[in-house]
């Protein structure tokens, strides 16, 4: 089943066209990266998916609907199936790890069982602590899990593993696989990690100045000659660029 179809997508700040032209489709359960150098428009397509921002030109439709035409009420049936954690991770600090998920189980009126998270995402030696207490991979771990809590259809991630050691980044991807398997749920995340687009990925759009200029497989970019998603990347940017 098809979530999202992107056609043309254009957005403008003012005088300064930021998106020129994306074109995007992704299907239930697929994890798709979306690269490019800071500043190429990743933020502002992710905004747009999030119902955050309005765009100029172009056709969003989500979940089978024009984005750009939604009723009120479509639009917060339509949030409730979209989750983000989005950097930095900012929470009630002062509160613990527990009382975080139980407090966001109850606003999401979720049928998911806690404890089944908390087993889930390997949370039961943290349950007790602050959490701003918590080192930045735990963070973004109890991040992950609130944000699956709701069980959504849509999980969008920003530079999800940033900053994490590797033993920290594999739990993490066994946690967003896991739960995109399980419940069909489409994740997109924004990412400078070549090495995980190409181990985890399902598809990877390369933005360049505000298009869509690849979007594929990684194994299809591969076997078009490149040693690994780190060369692709690298041939197919602009140097030097911010």
């Amino acid at each position: 089943m098809e979530m999202i179809k992107v056609k043309d997508l254009h957005k403008n700040y003012g005088a300064k066209q930021v998106l020129k032209g994306i074109e995007f489709q992704a299907k239930e359960g697929e994890i798709i990266g979306i690269i490019g150098r800071n500043g190429v428009g990743k933020s502002t397509f992710l905004e747009i998916l999030m119902l955050l921002k309005k765009y100029k030109d172009g056709d969003v439709q989500l979940f089978g609907k024009d984005i750009q035409n939604l009723s009120i009420t479509d639009e917060k049936v339509m949030k409730k199936k979209i989750s983000a954690v989005l950097q930095p991770t900012q929470f009630y600090k002062k509160l613990r790890v527990k009382e975080l998920l139980e407090l966001f189980a109850k606003y999401y009126q979720c049928s998911e069982n806690v404890a089944e998270v908390i087993e889930n995402f390997e949370l039961e030696e943290q349950l007790k602590t602050f959490f701003d207490n918590l080192s930045g991979g735990w963070k973004q771990r109890v991040s992950l899990a609130i944000a699956f809590l709701s069980r959504p259809k849509l999980v969008i991630l920003d530079e999800p593993t940033t900053g994490l050691d590797p033993h920290m980044k594999e739990v993490l991807w066994d946690n967003i696989r896991g739960y995109s398997e399980r419940y069909q749920t489409t994740v997109i995340l924004s990412t400078h990690s070549m090495e995980e687009v190409e181990l985890y990925c399902d598809k990877v759009m390369l933005i360049e100045d505000g298009q869509s200029v690849f979007f594929d497989t990684p194994q299809n970019i591969l076997a078009t000659g490149y040693e690994n998603m780190n060369q692709f990347y690298l041939q197919n940017t602009k140097k030097g660029g911010k």
